[in-house]
């Protein structure tokens, strides 16, 4: 207790150093822990599901038409589900939805149609009753299972739900036959409700078994890696019955771990963020070094004369770790409260960026990391100088104390590490930054500002086409609607829109052209501002008993024929279960579908008077306040059964899309400016100390003639020097840690741009002479008689 009240007593006495010491410490512990906090919620920590590790996610590419990312046929993902060999379990599913009415109200429930391996593959046992069996897949009973959190909010909790009627609008009424635990909302979302997937009642030739409509989740067998998985599920794809004779080449597998396809793109730069804040708590660490060295410095006559009068290496060493070990845990506890803090700032900015965001917490595990950083990092920073002058007591009896920071290649390198990892910090932030603009400024083909759309599936008897029609009469009459318009999938909306396999008609031959299907009302294309390239657009003409047209996008045009002008000819499109040749009236430009990182995809669009289907999404440009409400109440004017599945501004998707690379620029721009910071007060601080030692030289040199310029020069030169070679150092660690990391979340492709580059360094020239400036204009300024009397 006394060497504790000792050392008490000692950082009491250096206010300044304790306190800029415990600032710096607590800044750089509390950056690292709230990232990996963030790194341990989304990443490293497991999956609520038994052996999560080894759940996959299943898709098709086709690698001669650069495809990714495809869902599978019914024929493949039975064939894939049929006892593939490396796979413990595989089931496929379909995204739907049922539409329940209690007399008043309509209320959608978004539903996952299940094949009988889908609960297998997941692992997960129900909460209440049991999972769908193989013979209510076979069978198509008409059962369900609901998720916990439709349980809770639609049926109360209530625990007697089990055998309970779900009375649906059209449809046959669903028996609830089990509930599922919460945790089965990290695969499914906001499913509420699960029902059987019939599939094998599809007849052996119907034309629905080759379109591409199924998503597909496995769980690998013990011991079974990735690419064995891969090349099972590739070879059972290739399997003749699967193709059906269907030309051109086959269809890979392309399997996933299910945690990457949930945190998707964000992995590398959340291990990205993580390396920074790191290199910021380095740069503390470094700058505690510097500080600590000074102070040992000044008290190397006082450790002397200690030992002269009998205190031995040891105890003052003792006492030196004991002050250190109080300063580390002081700097824990503030690093945490900190961290704390700015967990909070950080939900709040990756909500809508990354998943799992609940578990992006301080516990155990996270606690401990902070004590290990802060017992390890400010102890071993500062060790070797601690030893050293407990060691040198003559030369400090002698009148030596230049310290730490006095000379030496070793000592110098303190303030150019500093430098450098400032450097690649700033770096970083600049290139991340430089990708968030370039995103914005990518067109994604159509105008979404200022559309709003209102999205179902359509339920009821009566027919689809006069229904649309007199639904967009009435948006179209809403107050400040300047235009209306139906597609059964919105642009970068993911529902209701198909992949189908397009044919040339003069070619049969031909490898098929997988693109996107829409279905749209005349004036869709104008409403979204999509460039017509050739031909006409739809009109009010193309109705049922004409022929059949189609719109081609420029790809899928390009794909088709060539060179050849592809107004006028006859592509063979599956629609509705059956093959429907269309003769191509027009071409519009690409729209990118996919997301403003992914090239343009073909895709088709025909006309909904044509070819109507029951999902449907409303459009409409411009609108006073108020504009969603007025357009639900249109809909329920017409029909008050029917429920709406998703209301939303269309600018919305590109908005979520851009949200991960904001978040992270601004994660990264705060740890850079908090590293920039932190090394101009450790450059300042070296430039400043070697000021102070150099006084009496400098007041010899003034007084025997030199020019207080040249004083102030060398000063300069002293620590811009050691300032460009950490600069240096910084930038090739920059461009080398860019390349290792996978950014392109954030629009970054590994590499740093001319541009970042000079701004990195022109901020850091800035910053160099900011940080050595003072202590140069000091330098030229020492009055020689008091520097005499210094020395």
């Amino acid at each position: 207790m006394e060497s504790i009240r000792q050392a008490l007593r000692q950082l009491a006495a250096a206010p300044g150093f304790t306190l800029t010491s415990l600032a710096m410490l607590a800044l750089g512990i509390g950056l690292s822990v709230a990232m990996y906090s963030t790194l341990d919620g989304v990443l490293l920590r497991g999956l609520p599901f038994p052996d999560g590790d080894r759940l996959i996610t299943v898709s098709a590419r086709q690698p001669a038409q650069h495809v990714t990312g495809a869902q599978l046929t019914v024929a493949e993902a039975e064939r894939a589900a049929d006892g593939t060999p490396g796979l413990a379990a595989l089931g496929y599913y379909w995204w739907s939805g049922v539409t329940l009415f209690d007399g008043e109200h309509a209320r959608e429930i978004t539903t996952h149609m299940v094949s009988d391996g889908y609960f297998a593959a997941l692992g997960v046992e129900p909460l209440l009753g049991r999972r769908l069996t193989a013979e209510d897949v076979r069978e198509n009973r008409p059962v369900a299972v609901l998720s916990y959190a439709e349980w809770q909010h639609g049926f109360g909790g209530d625990p007697n739900v089990l055998g309970r009627s779900l009375d649906l609008v059209d449809e046959a009424p669903l028996e609830v036959v089990g509930v599922m635990p919460p945790a089965l909302a990290t695969f499914a979302g906001e499913t509420g409700l699960w029902r059987p997937l019939a599939t094998a009642q599809l007849p052996a030739d119907s034309p629905q078994r080759a379109l591409r409509m199924l998503l597909v989740v496995g769980r690998l067998a013990p011991g079974v890696s990735l690419a064995q998985a891969e090349a099972a599920l590739t070879a059972r794809m290739a399997d003749p019955l699967v193709r059906g004779g269907n030309p051109g080449e086959a269809w890979q597998a392309a399997a996933r771990p299910f945690l990457d396809e949930l945190v998707g793109d964000a992995r590398g730069a959340l291990w990205g963020a993580f390396a920074l804040a790191v290199l910021v708590l380095l740069i503390a660490a470094l700058n505690v070094a510097i500080l600590l060295d000074a102070r040992q410095a000044a008290r190397r006559r006082e450790q002397a004369v200690r030992q002269a009068l009998g205190a031995s290496r040891a105890s003052l060493g003792r006492a030196l770790l004991v002050e250190l070990a109080l300063l580390a845990g002081a700097g824990v506890v503030l690093g945490l409260g900190l961290a704390a803090l700015g967990l909070h700032v950080l939900r709040d900015l990756a909500a809508e960026s990354v998943p799992r965001v609940d578990g992006i917490v301080i516990d155990r595990g996270v606690a401990a990391f902070a004590v290990l950083l802060g017992v390890s990092v400010p102890l071993l920073a500062a060790l070797a100088g601690a030893l050293r002058i407990a060691a040198a007591p003559a030369e400090a009896m002698r009148g030596g104390t230049k310290g730490v920071l006095g000379g030496g290649g070793r000592r110098r390198a303190l303030p150019v590490l500093a430098m450098a990892l400032s450097t690649a910090s700033l770096v970083a932030a600049l290139t991340l930054a430089a990708g968030l603009w370039r995103l914005q400024r990518v067109d994604p083909g159509f105008a979404a500002r200022g559309v709003t759309v209102m999205q179902f599936f359509r339920v009821g008897s009566e027919a689809f086409v006069p229904f649309t029609e007199r639904l967009l009469e009435r948006l179209a009459a809403l107050p400040g609607v300047e235009a209306a318009a139906l597609t059964s999938a919105p642009p970068r909306s993911g529902i209701g829109s198909a992949s189908v396999d397009l044919t040339v008609a003069a070619r049969p031959d031909n490898a098929p052209v997988q693109a996107g299907l829409r279905r749209v009302s005349p004036g869709y294309r104008a409403l979204l501002d999509i460039p017509l390239v050739a031909g006409r657009d739809f009109d009010v003409g193309d109705r049922r008993g004409t022929e059949p047209v189609a719109l081609v996008s420029r790809a899928a045009a390009r794909r088709l024929f060539g060179e050849a002008s592809a107004v006028g000819q006859v592509v063979g499109v599956p629609i509705r279960g059956a093959r429907v040749d269309v003769r191509v009236v027009g071409v519009v430009e690409d729209i990118r579908n996919d997301g403003l990182r992914s090239a343009p995809a073909p895709e088709i669009l025909v006309p909904f008077a044509q070819q109507p289907g029951p999902a449907m999404a409303f459009l409409t440009r411009g609108g006073a306040a108020g504009t969603e409400a007025a357009m639900a109440a249109a809909l329920a004017a017409l029909d008050p059964r029917q429920a709406i599945t998703r209301h939303y501004a269309l600018a919305v998707p590109i908005e979520e899309e851009l949200a991960p690379a904001r978040f992270f620029a601004r994660t990264v721009g705060a740890f850079a400016a908090a590293a920039l910071l932190l090394a101009v007060l450790g450059t300042y601080a070296v430039a400043a100390l070697r000021q102070r030692r150099r006084i009496g030289e400098f007041g010899l040199r003034l007084a025997i003639g030199a020019r207080p310029r040249d004083m102030a020069a060398e000063v300069l030169r002293d620590g811009l020097g050691l300032s460009a070679v950490g600069v240096a150092a910084g930038l090739a660690l920059a461009i080398g840690g860019l390349r290792l990391l996978d950014l392109s979340a954030v629009g970054v492709a590994g590499t740093v741009s001319p541009a970042v580059l000079a701004a990195g360094i022109a901020a850091m020239v800035i910053a160099a002479l900011t940080a050595v400036g003072l202590p140069a204009w000091r330098a030229a300024r020492v009055p020689p008689m008091e520097a005499l009397r210094t020395e």
